[in-house]
C-alpha cells in the first residue's frame, strides 16, 4: 500500500519542552510540517529550525485585536496550499497527540482513504500528569490517564481536495466543514489533549496566556479559561485528577462525550465492510482490472489522469488508452509514462467517442472494465472498493459510485447532473432501472462504472452513432440482456466541470440539440424487448389499447410525455408500425396533435416575434409622437429662458439702482446718528451742568433756613415778633 503524504499545520508559543514529543509522535507519518511561531523566547524557534521537514513561518495577526480570531483564520486558510500536494491536512495544536491505539497512522489513513472517506474527527480526552516528563518516548505510552472532555472532539485530519472549507470555530472545537463529506465507519481516531502536565507549569502559562488575549477576545468571551487564575485552576485540576482513568485499552467509543457535532450535522458514514485484501499483480497474467481510457485533446489533464490509476491501492490493473487523434500534445504526454501495464494506441485522426470507446474494449483482457475520462481522475481506494463489491456479488454486472464534481483547479463545485438520485430507488432491480431510464433518462455517470467483460459481449459494442448518449444506450442493451446494476453512493472520480461549457455532457446548445435527438433514437432499443419483459416493465392501466403490438404500446406511452424526444419516438414508431386502417387512422389523428417537430413552438415564437413586432411599431410611433412633444417642449423651454434672461437684466438694473439708493440711504443714515449721538452728548452735559446748578441752589438755601431759625431763636427776634403782634391787636 502506497505510503499517503500527510501535511501538518500548528500554531506554537514557546513549546520547547513539548516539541520533542511532538515530533516523536508525528515523524513517522507526517511529511511536511507548517509551523507558525508566535513570538517564542525559550528556544522554540532554534528546535523548529533544525527539522528538515518544518516550514517556519511568523503567525499572522489578522485581526490585531485577536488572537482567537487570527488562529482561526490560519486554520482555516493555511492548508489550503497543500490541495494537489498532499493526500492527508492534520490540523492540530503541539499538545494535542492524535493516534489511533494499536495501529500505525500511515497504515490508517491509507485504509480510511480507499474506503472514500474524506474527514477524520477525533474523540477527544484531556490527559495530566502530575509533573512534567523527561523529554524522552512518546506521551501516548507514557501518560495515559486522563478523562473525556467534549471540548477536544474536534475536526483534525481530512483530505484537502474534497473539501472546500473547513469552517472551524474559535478553538476548532467544532467545525461546519463543505465539501464531499464522508467519515470514517466508525470513530476510532483519538486526540489526547496533553496541557495538563504539572500544575505549575500549566498555571505559569495560563497567566501568561490571559495577558496575550486581544480586547475581542475578552469582549467575546474567548479564551476565558486563560483568565481563571490559580484558585479556580486547583479545583479543576484536583477535579481532574478525581475523574481520571487508565484509558490505555479503554473503549473510546464508549467514553467519549455526546452529542458529536458531526454526526449532529448528518454527514454519511462509509461502509463498513471489510475491504478486499490486497494482493500484488502476478508478472504476465491476465489482470483483474483494465482501466478504460479514451483521450482526445486532454494534454492538460491526462498526466493527473494516469497518475491517479498507478497510485491505487490496488495494482492488479492495466490501463488500455486510445488515444483518438489528438493533436495537443495528449499522445505525447501519454508515450511519457513507462509503466508496462499502461497499453497505448494512437489514431492518426478522430473518429469518434464511441468509436475510441469500442477500441478500446477489444484491446482490453481484465475479468472487469473500469471507465475513466481523460480529464477526470479516480479517487483513492476507487478500485479496491469496486473490485471487493463485485467479487461479493457475483450477479452484479455493473457497479457504479457517485462523481466528484470539480472545477477546473480541483476543488468541489457543482454538477450539470443529479447523480445522486439513484440513491433514492426503493431497490436496483431491472424492472426499476428500465422504467426510470425509459420515462426519465440517463442518470448513470460512465466514468466511475465498472462492468464486467461478459456484459459487455452480451450488450455488443457502443453504437458509432451516438456522441453524447452512447452510454445510456449502453446501459439499456446491458439491462435488456438480463445484467444487474448497482450504484454504491461512494465517491469513486472525480469528474471534472470544465470552463466554457467544454465537457462533452455540458449543456451547450449543441449538447441539447444532438442530445434530444439522441434520446429519440435510443428509445427505440426498447422495442426489441419480448412480451415477458414488457409485462415485467409496464402495469396494465399504463396501457390504454393493449391489443396493439409491443412497438405500438411503447408509441402510446411515449405519447404521454411532452417533450420532443418521446413526442418523436411516438409519432416515427407508429409511422412505421402502422399496418391497419385503425393505425393509419390513429397515425393521421397523432400526427394532427403531437408536434413531433415542436412546430406549435415555433409558431408560438413566430406570433411572440410578430406580437414584439407590432409592439415595437407601437412603440416606434409612441417614440415619434414623444420625440415631437419633446422639441415643442424645448423649444417653450427655449423662449421662457429668453424672457428669463432679458427679465434678468432688467432687473439687474433695478437690482443697481437699489442699490445705489440704499448706499445714499445708508450714508443719510449714518449723518443723522452721528448727529444723534452728538446731540445726546451736548444734553448729558446741559443735564449735567442743570444738575450741578440745582446742588448748589440746594446748598444756598439750606443755609439759608438754618440762619433763619438761628435768627428765630434770638431775643430780639422773639421780642420784635411779640412787638408785632401787640400791633396788630392795637390795629384790629
Amino acid at each position: 500500500m502506497t505510503r499517503p503524504v500527510v501535511h501538518l499545520y500548528t500554531l506554537c508559543w514557546d513549546e520547547a519542552d513539548m516539541l520533542g514529543f511532538f515530533f516523536r509522535h508525528y515523524d513517522p507519518f507526517v511529511e511536511r510540517y507548517v509551523i507558525y511561531d508566535d513570538g517564542s523566547t525559550d528556544g522554540s524557534r532554534e528546535i523548529l529550525r533544525a527539522h528538515p521537514k518544518v516550514e517556519l513561518r511568523d503567525f499572522p495577526r489578522t485581526d490585531p485585536d485577536s488572537f482567537v480570531l487570527s488562529h482561526r483564520a490560519m486554520q482555516n486558510e493555511a492548508w489550503k496550499e497543500s490541495r494537489h500536494r498532499a493526500d492527508w491536512i492534520v490540523v492540530t495544536a503541539i499538545d494535542e497527540h492524535l493516534h489511533v491505539p494499536g495501529r500505525a497512522m500511515a497504515d490508517y489513513l491509507a485504509e480510511e482513504a480507499d474506503r472514500g472517506v474524506t474527514l477524520l474527527p477525533a474523540l477527544g480526552f484531556d490527559l495530566n500528569h502530575i509533573e512534567m516528563l523527561d523529554d524522552a518516548g512518546l506521551l501516548v505510552e507514557r501518560v495515559t490517564r486522563g478523562r473525556p472532555r467534549l471540548a477536544f472532539n474536534k475536526l483534525s485530519i481530512f483530505k484537502p481536495e474534497a473539501l472546500h472549507e473547513t469552517g472551524f470555530g474559535p478553538g476548532r472545537h467544532a467545525a461546519t466543514p463543505e465539501g464531499d463529506l464522508v467519515l470514517p465507519p466508525h470513530d476510532t481516531l483519538q486526540l489526547w489533549h496533553y496541557k495538563h502536565l504539572g500544575f505549575e507549569r500549566n498555571a505559569t502559562r495560563e497567566a501568561i496566556q490571559a495577558k496575550r488575549l486581544g480586547q475581542t477576545d475578552r469582549a467575546e468571551g474567548f479564551g476565558q479559561h486563560y483568565l481563571w487564575g490559580r484558585e479556580r485552576l486547583r479545583v479543576f485540576w484536583d477535579e481532574m485528577e478525581r475523574e481520571s482513568i487508565d484509558l490505555a485499552d479503554a473503549d473510546a467509543g464508549s467514553l467519549a462525550i455526546r452529542p458529536l457535532w458531526w454526526e449532529e450535522q448528518g454527514m454519511r458514514r462509509a461502509n463498513s465492510a471489510p475491504l478486499p485484501r490486497l494482493v500484488p499483480a502476478a508478472p504476465g497474467a491476465v489482470p483483474t482490472v483494465s482501466v478504460l481510457i479514451k483521450s482526445y485533446q486532454h494534454a492538460p489533464y491526462v498526466r493527473q489522469t494516469i497518475e491517479s490509476v498507478l497510485a491505487q491501492s490496488f495494482q492488479d490493473f492495466e490501463i488500455v488508452v486510445t488515444d483518438d487523434g489528438s493533436t495537443d500534445g495528449t499522445a505525447e504526454i501519454l508515450r511519457g509514462f513507462t509503466d508496462p501495464r499502461i497499453r497505448l494506441e494512437c489514431r492518426r485522426e478522430n473518429q469518434g467517442i464511441s468509436t475510441a470507446m469500442n477500441a478500446t474494449v477489444a484491446r482490453a483482457r481484465g475479468r472487469y472494465l473500469a471507465i475513466l475520462n481523460s480529464d477526470d481522475w479516480a479517487l483513492p481506494g476507487r478500485l479496491r472498493r469496486q473490485v471487493g463489491f463485485l467479487d461479493a456479488h457475483p450477479d452484479v454486472a455493473a457497479v457504479f459510485g457517485m462523481p466528484r464534481a470539480v472545477d477546473e483547479n480541483g476543488l468541489p463545485t457543482q454538477a450539470y447532473n443529479d447523480f445522486t438520485v439513484p440513491l433514492r430507488f426503493t431497490d436496483f432491480s431491472r424492472r426499476t432501472w428500465l422504467r426510470f431510464l425509459f420515462f426519465q433518462g440517463n442518470t448513470l455517470c460512465a466514468p466511475t462504472a465498472m462492468i464486467r467483460r461478459e456484459a459487455y459481449e452480451a450488450a455488443g459494442p457502443y453504437d458509432p452513432r451516438l456522441t453524447n448518449l452512447q452510454d445510456f444506450d449502453m446501459w439499456i442493451r446491458m439491462l435488456m440482456a438480463g445484467q444487474n446494476i448497482h450504484v454504491l453512493p461512494d465517491s469513486l472520480t472525480a469528474f471534472r466541470i470544465r470552463d466554457g461549457m467544454a465537457n462533452t455532457s455540458a449543456p451547450s446548445q449543441e449538447a441539447r440539440l444532438r442530445s434530444t435527438f439522441e434520446h429519440s433514437m435510443v428509445l427505440r432499443r426498447f422495442k426489441e424487448m419480448g412480451e415477458v419483459l414488457f409485462s415485467e416493465l409496464f402495469e396494465p392501466e399504463e396501457i390504454a389499447h393493449p391489443d396493439e403490438p409491443l412497438p405500438l404500446r411503447l408509441a402510446q406511452l411515449a405519447s404521454k410525455i411532452d417533450r420532443a424526444e418521446f413526442r418523436s419516438f411516438a409519432l416515427h414508431t407508429l409511422y412505421e408500425e402502422a399496418r391497419t386502417t385503425k393505425q393509419f387512422n390513429a397515425l393521421r389523428d397523432w400526427s394532427s396533435r403531437i408536434d413531433a417537430l415542436g412546430l406549435r413552438g415555433i409558431e408560438e415564437r413566430e406570433n411572440r416575434v410578430h406580437a414584439v413586432a407590432a409592439e415595437r411599431e407601437a412603440l416606434a410611433a409612441d417614440r415619434d409622437r414623444i420625440a415631437g412633444a419633446l422639441r415643442n417642449a424645448e423649444e417653450v423651454l427655449a423662449q421662457e429662458r429668453a424672457a428669463a434672461e432679458a427679465e434678468r437684466v432688467v432687473s439687474g438694473e433695478r437690482l443697481a439702482r437699489a442699490e445705489t439708493e440704499h448706499a445714499h440711504l445708508s450714508a443719510e443714515r449714518d449723518r443723522i446718528v452721528a448727529a444723534l449721538r452728538h446731540e445726546e452728548r451736548m444734553l448729558a452735559h446741559e443735564r449735567a451742568a442743570a444738575q450741578a446748578e440745582r446742588n448748589d441752589l440746594g446748598a444756598r438755601l439750606h443755609a439759608a433756613l438754618q440762619i433763619q431759625q438761628r435768627m428765630e431763636r434770638t431775643l430780639w427776634f422773639r421780642s420784635a415778633r411779640a412787638v408785632r403782634k401787640v400791633r396788630r391787636m392795637f390795629r384790629a
